[in-house]
């Protein structure tokens, strides 16, 4: 698996630009090519409502409106957002994700019995990203014997996806695990949500073939790719402040405040997707052209001290105040109470079964990466008594 670029700390960047130029233009070849990066609270939560700005890279400058391409909830607008995320929805509802609850806890103990009775472990890759990529198997109907390596998993989506520059041979691995999974499916069908996006198909809720892999493909990656990194970092800050974690361990119900003050502090989604806007529009006092770029940054708007008090202090006790690392408006994240149920779950179970889990290192020189578009610790050693690992 290669590394992942380094993230060491971004925010202090983003605390700059707030301040200076809360919505900034960063130079292209030509004025439509340019990008608007937007660091505010008020505006990245404005522009997630703007209608004039449109997910749909059809809409971007210079593109071919009539290009062939897989397309999902991720990248469509209205009607045809609405249309696939309906097929979705019931999968991702409150009442399904907490039908899901003990299957997770299961997903939890399995991982951890693989290494409670060693003393060590690296929770990134044993747990962090062992759960999640479990998880979103489960709910698209792929049995253990059908998946490929956790590691590669993680390691392949991201490189074809999350990458600045995404990478051949990591796309050409996802185009065949998504086939795999489809072909799969026709002669396995089940209660899943690949069934329900094949059923989609011939009924006509989806249009054609490229349709229901840009939906599989969405929910592989965006089910993974980013509650990796959650469940991670909140380790991380388990062990960085032990007085929180005493916390939740005394009151379980208290888990759930955890992950909030997680999702707000260390938004594992750094930024939106593009937006292209569909007519010359001003984000801030920035001019944008039709089918310029707009980026907004959640991580940046998710620490504004206009918005949050002490913004850079992790508090399990702060009042909840609207924090946008799972989006707004239309583009909503589909997975938000899969999100949170799997990292209340995840900590939970594992700071329970762990009785003095400790990192092996200083926290503060755990390594961050994922960069651009992720941030999540790169490696978690930790050491334990194995005899009070249950």
């Amino acid at each position: 698996m290669k590394g992942y670029p380094a993230d060491p700390d971004p925010y202090p960047n983003y605390r700059w630009l707030r301040e200076n130029a809360p919505a900034c233009p960063m130079g292209g070849d030509t004025d439509a090519d340019s990008t608007c990066f937007v660091t505010s609270y008020e505006l990245v939560r404005t522009g997630l409502l703007d209608s004039r700005l449109s997910s749909d890279p059809r809409n971007a400058a210079g593109a071919d409106p009539s290009a062939e391409a897989e397309r999902s909830v991720l990248d469509t607008d209205p009607p045809d957002h609405g249309r696939m995320r309906r097929i979705v929805n019931p999968a991702f509802s409150l009442s399904a994700v907490d039908a899901l609850r003990p299957r997770i806890a299961r997903a939890c103990r399995e991982a951890i019995a693989a290494f409670a009775g060693r003393g060590h472990a690296d929770l990134m890759a044993e747990y962090g990203l062992v759960v999640p990529v479990a998880v979103i198997h489960e709910i698209l109907g792929v049995p253990p014997e059908q998946r490929v390596d956790a590691a590669e998993f993680l390691d392949r989506f991201w490189w074809a996806g999350a990458a600045r520059e995404p990478e051949p041979a990591a796309v050409e691995f996802v185009d065949a695990y998504v086939t795999h999974i489809i072909d799969y499916k026709r002669a396995h069908p089940g209660d899943d949500v690949t069934t329900a996006l094949l059923r989609a198909l011939d009924e006509g809720g989806l249009r054609d073939e490229s349709e229901l892999r840009g939906m599989v493909t969405a929910v592989l990656g965006a089910g993974h790719i980013t509650t990796v990194p959650l469940v991670s970092a909140g380790v991380v800050r388990m062990l960085e402040h032990p007085e929180q974690l005493a916390k939740a361990l005394a009151e379980p119900a208290r888990w759930a405040d955890v992950v909030d003050e997680l999702l707000r502090h260390d938004s594992v989604i750094q930024v939106s997707t593009n937006r292209y806007a569909l007519e010359d529009v001003v984000v801030g006092d920035v001019p944008v052209p039709k089918g310029g770029t707009v980026l907004m940054s959640f991580a940046a708007a998710n620490r504004d001290p206009a918005r949050f008090d002490d913004p850079d202090a992790f508090d399990m006790d702060r009042p909840r105040n609207g924090h946008l690392a799972f989006g707004h408006g239309t583009h909503f994240c589909l997975g938000a109470h899969l999100g949170r149920a799997e990292g209340e779950i995840a900590l939970r179970t594992l700071f329970e079964a762990l009785g003095d889990v400790r990192s092996a290192v200083p926290v503060e020189e755990i390594v961050w990466s994922f960069g651009p578009m992720l941030r999540g610790p790169a490696a978690i050693p930790v050491t334990f008594t194995p005899g009070e690992a249950s």
